[in-house]
């Protein structure tokens, strides 16, 4: 409830500001004298979001299922983006290279000393400037800091406050303003104010205001010391999209977060908005050609690079290539390990209905705290695993984060409150089960077909709302992560400090050839 409140007060504040602010263009009126160009600057953007520690090429698997090519990885991002300065050296077009966050939280390199030696590889790229993630907070804000001193003031968010004094964290920069053709840009960092919900429990004491009313603080706080501003973003493609609805001066929204590959990024009447997918995959290019002496936006083309090939040998990044040989090699010593095998592929997804990954990390969990029922967040697994040997690297990878074990008490009405939520889409990430089957019914709404929660029966039984229920999942749950309040207001009666991947991967050396739980725990009734 405090931080609710808290919020709440952050974004009276704001938006008391917001309406006594013209809304006009970044260099309105004031501040030290500036000639702007005359003709027309041409601007190159190259942009990557949602890196998450991926070192090493992987699997397109969603190019071809049956050969997919090895795609991706930051060696390649690195040998990019020098091939595009190359390109550009004495031409006369400007180039700027942005980020989108979540940086190195998802692989065994990426996690080596909480993210600080491959930050200080993505570093090594020189950024412009990059958004701060949720991940980044994943190890606490003590952690993200030592991750900001890296990147030498080059990590920006601008709508970050402390609630008891309405003012900007004094620890991370709002933005950057850097000079292109001599056009002043300010690049503004921006963060999905759905943070606390899913990251480190230490965010709910900090304000995230809605990036719609704080680039509205923002451009009055630049009016006059920049003739651009480009938001540089942590935040999904429909959060983006109501941004540059609420602001159609901002020509260009670079985002990340919601993992969405738009090959040519997308707009609603208003700046384009883009993002690259994730896991360095793709390299996001975004040309612009902009009147000098009104700093107007005259034409704008959005690509995609897949990371389909190896620089070449003038474009490697040898000091890069060097920082991300040592983090293979550190990572390496047990990640080949095989530790079982697998009868079927464990597959996963943010469907509606049961997946077998799920299924198999929830009657993990209910089965070591030996409870009434089991739970785990969809958006916890983070890869899937095809049938055959599995090794290590595997079981991380679809399970990287450092969660461990909580059993809780939890009251029915409240499990029904959490199911429903799940089911009816008003949380970041869907839930799987053990130990207890949900019923759903489809129904039309404006048009589209939507789910709404039926019934749902306990061991065959029907839940009782009034009756307590012994409920295991992962700490990141149980602190309320993905908007599932309810489990952090109930009673905690046992903690195992064994890590989820530690657990999957003891299963797997148990069982030794494991078949996934295929069978349907999100069941659809039909009307008669």
């Amino acid at each position: 409830m405090g931080s609710e409140r808290n919020a709440g007060l952050g974004r009276r504040i704001v938006l008391a500001l917001w309406l006594a602010l013209p809304l006009g263009a970044c260099a309105a009126g004031r501040g030290e004298a500036w000639q702007r160009p005359q003709g027309t600057v041409r601007l190159v953007v190259l942009h990557t979001n949602d890196i998450h520690g991926q070192v090493l090429p992987r699997k397109a698997t969603w190019l071809d299922r049956n050969s997919p090519p090895q795609i991706g990885g930051l060696p390649r991002v690195a040998g990019y983006v020098n091939a595009v300065r190359r390109e550009l050296a004495g031409s006369g077009t400007e180039l700027l290279v942005l980020d989108g966050g979540d940086w190195y939280q998802g692989t065994p390199e990426g996690g080596l000393e909480r993210g600080l030696p491959f930050v200080e590889a993505l570093a090594a790229i020189d950024f412009d400037a990059l958004a701060v993630g949720n991940h980044e907070f994943d190890h606490s804000i003590a952690n993200l800091r030592k991750l900001l001193a890296v990147t030498e003031g080059r990590a920006v968010c601008a709508n970050l406050r402390v609630p008891s004094s309405g003012e900007r964290v004094p620890w991370l920069e709002p933005w950057r303003i850097v000079e292109r053709g001599g056009l002043r840009i300010a690049l503004v960092g921006l963060i999905t104010p759905e943070t606390p919900s899913i990251s480190h429990p230490e965010t709910r004491a900090l304000t995230f205001v809605d990036p719609s009313l704080e680039l509205a603080t923002a451009k009055r706080e630049l009016a006059g010391r920049c003739d651009l501003i480009l938001p540089v973003a942590h935040m999904g493609v429909e959060e983006a999209l109501a941004a540059a609805r609420a602001h159609p001066d901002l020509p260009l929204f670079i985002t990340g977060h919601s993992h969405t590959y738009l090959a040519e990024g997308k707009r609603d009447g208003a700046g384009l908005v883009v993002q690259t997918g994730a896991k360095a995959s793709a390299v996001g290019r975004v040309e612009l050609e902009i009147d000098g002496p009104s700093a107007t936006v005259t034409s704008i083309r959005s690509t995609l690079v897949d990371l389909l090939a190896e620089p070449a040998r003038q474009d490697r990044d040898a000091d890069v290539e060097r920082r991300c040989a040592e983090l293979v090699q550190r990572a390496e010593v047990d990640m080949q390990r095989e530790v079982g095998e697998l009868a079927a592929p464990l597959k996963a997804g943010r469907g509606p209905f049961s997946t077998s990954a799920g299924n198999f990390v929830a009657d993990l969990v209910r089965e070591r705290m030996g409870a009434a029922i089991g739970l785990h967040n969809r958006g916890g697994t983070r890869a899937e695993i095809d049938a055959g040997p599995v090794t290590v690297r595997e079981v991380f990878e679809m399970l990287p984060f450092d969660n461990d074990l909580v059993l809780l008490e939890v009251l029915g009405i409240d499990l029904e409150t959490v199911v429903r939520g799940a089911i009816e889409g008003r949380v970041h990430s869907g839930l799987d089960y053990s130990g207890l089957r949900v019923f759903v019914r489809s129904r039309n709404e404006d048009g589209s077909t939507r789910l709404e929660l039926a019934r749902i029966e306990v061991d065959g039984a029907p839940l009782d709302p009034r009756q307590s229920y012994t409920v295991a999942m992962n700490s990141f749950l149980a602190g309320g992560g993905d908007g599932f309040r309810e489990f952090a207001r109930s009673r905690k009666l046992a903690q195992d400090p064994i890590l989820l991947r530690e657990l999957a991967e003891a299963a797997f050396v148990r069982g030794g050839r494991l078949d996934p739980p295929f069978e349907a725990r999100i069941v659809e009734e039909f009307s008669p």
